[in-house]
C-alpha cells in the first residue's frame, strides 16, 4: 500500500512552511503519487480562493471599540512607564498614579467572571471553535476531493441558449444553488471561465448535457454554459450577464 503525505503536511508544503529538504521530499513524492499531486494541486486552488474573496468589512462599532482599547492601553503604558522612572514601585502594575486603572474593555461579554477563570473559559472554547472550523473543512474538502459534492444530474434544468439570461435569473432566483468548490465540476468550470464561480448547476442545454456556470467578476455576474467535462475537453459556450 502506497503511503500518502498527510494532508496538513501538503498544506504547509503549498504555504512553503516546509523546510527546503522536507519540501523536497513532499515534491518527489508528489510526482510519484496522483493522489497526493491531486491534493496538493486543491489545497493550491484553496489559497487562490480566499485570496480572491473580500475580506468583510469591520462593523464600525467594532472599529470603534478597539481604537478606544488601544488608545487607553497605549495611555496606561505610557503612564506606567513614567511613574517607573520615577522611581515607584507599586505592587499594582495595573494603577496609574492618582487612581485605580480601569482597565479597557470590548464588551461586557464574561464580565462577571474573575480574570483568571475567563481566560481558562474562554482560551479553550477559541481553540475548541478554531479546531471545529478546521476539521469541518476538512470534511468538506476530502468529500468534495472524492467525488462526494457533485451537482446532481437526477433532473438537470432544461435550458434554451435563446432564453437563457431570464432561465438563468429564474433558476438562482428559485434555487438554492451550490458553487460546490473543488468538485470535478468546479475545477472544470474554473479551467474554461473568468471570474469566481458562485454558483453552478447540471443542465440540459439545447438538448445536450451541460454545466450552466454563475461567476462574479469586478461586480459583473455572469452565466456561462460549459460543455465536455465528461470527456475531458472542456469548453465555454454561450455566456451572458444576469440582472441581478
Amino acid at each position: 500500500m502506497s503511503v500518502h503525505i498527510a494532508i496538513d503536511e501538503l498544506a504547509d508544503a503549498a504555504a512553503g512552511l516546509l523546510d527546503s529538504e522536507r519540501a523536497r521530499q513532499v515534491r518527489a513524492h508528489a510526482r510519484e503519487c496522483a493522489q497526493c499531486r491531486q491534493t496538493s494541486r486543491a489545497l493550491a486552488e484553496v489559497t487562490d480562493l480566499l485570496a480572491t474573496d473580500p475580506a468583510p468589512p469591520m462593523p464600525p462599532e467594532i472599529a470603534r471599540r478597539l481604537d478606544d482599547v488601544l488608545a487607553a492601553e497605549s495611555r496606561q503604558r505610557a503612564a506606567g512607564s513614567r511613574h517607573s522612572t520615577a522611581g515607584s514601585h507599586s505592587q499594582t502594575p495595573h494603577r496609574v498614579p492618582g487612581g485605580p486603572y480601569v482597565a479597557p474593555s470590548l464588551g461586557s461579554f464574561g464580565a462577571d467572571l474573575p480574570r483568571r477563570r475567563r481566560s481558562r473559559l474562554l482560551l479553550p472554547a477559541l481553540a475548541a471553535c478554531v479546531a471545529a472550523g478546521v476539521v469541518g473543512f476538512a470534511g468538506y474538502f476530502l468529500s468534495a476531493t472524492a467525488g462526494l459534492n457533485e451537482p446532481t444530474a437526477v433532473a438537470p434544468a432544461v435550458v434554451s441558449t435563446q432564453q437563457l439570461k431570464s432561465q438563468a435569473d429564474s433558476l438562482l432566483e428559485n434555487h438554492d444553488l451550490s458553487p460546490h468548490r473543488f468538485s470535478q465540476a468546479w475545477r472544470c468550470a474554473r479551467d474554461v471561465t473568468d471570474g469566481r464561480i458562485t454558483a453552478l448547476t447540471s443542465a440540459v442545454v439545447d438538448g445536450k448535457p451541460a454545466l450552466l456556470v454563475y461567476t462574479r467578476r469586478d461586480g459583473v455576474e455572469r452565466v456561462t454554459v460549459v460543455t465536455g467535462c465528461d470527456s475531458g475537453r472542456p469548453s465555454a459556450g454561450p455566456s451572458t450577464t444576469l440582472s441581478r
